[in-house]
Order: C-alpha cells, then sequence, then structure tokens
C-alpha cells in the first residue's frame, strides 16, 4: 500500500492498487463465509444464555476473526471473542481470539481477572479496553467460555446487556 502511494511509476501503482483490491475482495470473501457459520453458531445461544459469547471454528481464518468479532459484538450487544486456529498445522493445539467489547467492560482488565483467577488458562494476552486477543490451547475452550462468562456477568450490570440507542 505505501509503495502504490510513494512511487513515481503510475503503471505500477496502478498494479499494485490492482493486487491490493483483489486481496480486499478475497478477504471480504472469506469474512462473509465466516459470518455466515457464525451466524449458524449463534441461532444455538439464546441471549439469556449469558452476558458473553466466544466462538471457534477450525475453517475460520485467523485474519479477519477481529472483523468477525465486531460484527457479531454489534449484532447481539455482548462481549464476543471469535477464535481461529493459529496456523494450518496446530501444533501446539493452540487457537487464537480476538475479542470485542461493549460500553462499560473493559475487555483486557476481565481477561486479566480470568488470570487471576486461572493461571493456566490462557496462554498469552493483551488488549485495551474495547479490544483484546489471546492464545488459549483448543481442549481448554469451554473452561475458557465459563470462566470469561462469570467475569463478565461480575462486571457487567444486566441493563448495560440491553442496546441503547441515544437520540438528541
Amino acid at each position: 500500500g505505501i509503495e502504490a502511494l510513494i512511487t513515481d511509476d503510475d503503471a505500477r501503482a496502478l498494479n499494485i492498487a490492482q493486487e491490493l483490491d483483489k486481496l480486499n475482495r478475497e478477504r471480504k470473501d472469506i469474512e462473509s463465509g465466516m459470518q455466515e457459520q457464525a451466524l449458524v453458531h449463534l441461532e444455538s445461544i439464546d441471549d439469556a444464555e449469558g452476558p458473553a459469547i466466544a466462538l471457534f471454528d477450525p475453517e475460520w481464518h485467523q485474519g479477519v476473526i477481529g472483523i468477525l468479532a465486531s460484527r457479531i459484538k454489534d449484532k447481539r450487544h455482548r462481549p464476543v471473542f471469535a477464535f481461529a486456529r493459529g496456523d494450518t498445522k496446530n501444533v501446539d493445539g493452540e487457537i487464537k481470539g480476538s475479542g470485542r467489547s461493549i460500553p462499560g467492560l473493559h475487555l483486557r482488565d476481565a481477561l486479566d481477572l480470568v488470570t487471576k483467577r486461572q493461571p493456566d488458562l490462557i496462554v498469552r494476552f493483551g488488549g485495551h479496553a474495547m479490544a483484546a486477543g489471546l492464545t488459549i490451547r483448543e481442549s481448554e475452550l469451554a473452561r475458557f467460555d465459563a470462566a470469561f462468562e462469570e467475569v463478565v456477568g461480575e462486571l457487567l450490570e444486566p441493563a448495560q446487556l440491553e442496546r441503547r440507542v441515544d437520540t438528541d
């Protein structure tokens, strides 16, 4: 992208722009397919079941799970983590998650609390109030889901789980 902006060669800039457009279209196709799969998962989840959502599909692409988490968060108004395998081999059995939060929940602080309560659960994490990333072992997904839901349930009031639209 930077090269396309700084090159003096118009033909080279056009070539790069076309390649970037192709890559962006491929990313959108991947994201669209993942979102359809996630919506199928979501149909089996009732909003009343819990204050948070954690989803994983072995076919999801790690490069777009953040976008997927954001779209699901917007649709369901819940903090969301979407997980994908870290690499195609998944040698260590690790999956990587990307999370998005709702107002009132500091996502990185929630992960910190999960880690303090269950130090062996999360391999590593980082982030800020509204977005975070983490790595866990695939075999620990259900345990993470339960621990994260417990922490979110303690940190959020039920009213914060209801979508609110302010108008002026």
